[in-house]
């Protein structure tokens, strides 16, 4: 098997798993648990840092993609894919940048006695967290065309 279609049929799987992990997260905090989701917020985070490591080893090791010998519409796949991806790590970014902004409050500590945080801040974090979600549900439905795509040119 070609080991760029093997890399990325990994990747995928990693992808996957991040999916799990960030639609656990999302019914964690629908249920208080703000600490179960923060947990699975931060391994998602993890899973992607290590897939971007992982690219540039891929990168460097097995080459890129020759994307010249693909069909077109499995490029524009690859290319809506990146764009989803993009949409992800934009989202789920903000979203971190403004849980942070939640420390000591009963928002994440649960505890009454702490101050409410800013509604604003809570409405960006939440809407950057669904961004992020929806970027990854459909980067995961393009990254499996984009695949099938390469099983079929293997």
């Amino acid at each position: 098997m070609d080991p760029k279609v093997l890399y990325w049929s990994g990747a995928l799987a990693n992808m996957a798993l991040i999916t799990v992990l960030a639609l656990r997260g999302v019914r964690q905090v629908k249920g208080g648990d703000v600490a179960g989701h923060r947990r699975s917020m931060v391994l998602c985070v993890a899973l992607v840092v290590g897939f971007l490591l992982s690219y540039v080893a891929k990168v460097m090791l097995l080459g890129r993609e020759a994307l010249d010998t693909w069909d077109g519409f499995y490029v524009d796949a690859l290319r809506f894919h990146e764009t989803c991806v993009l949409a992800m790590v934009v989202g789920g970014g903000i979203a971190l940048h403004r849980a942070r902004a939640l420390r000591g409050t009963r928002n994440r500590t649960r505890d009454p006695a702490d101050p409410a945080a800013p509604a604003r801040t809570v409405r960006a974090h939440q809407l950057a967290g669904r961004a992020g979600i929806v970027g990854l549900l459909l980067a995961v439905l393009s990254a499996s065309v984009v695949l099938f795509g390469m099983y079929a040119r293997a």
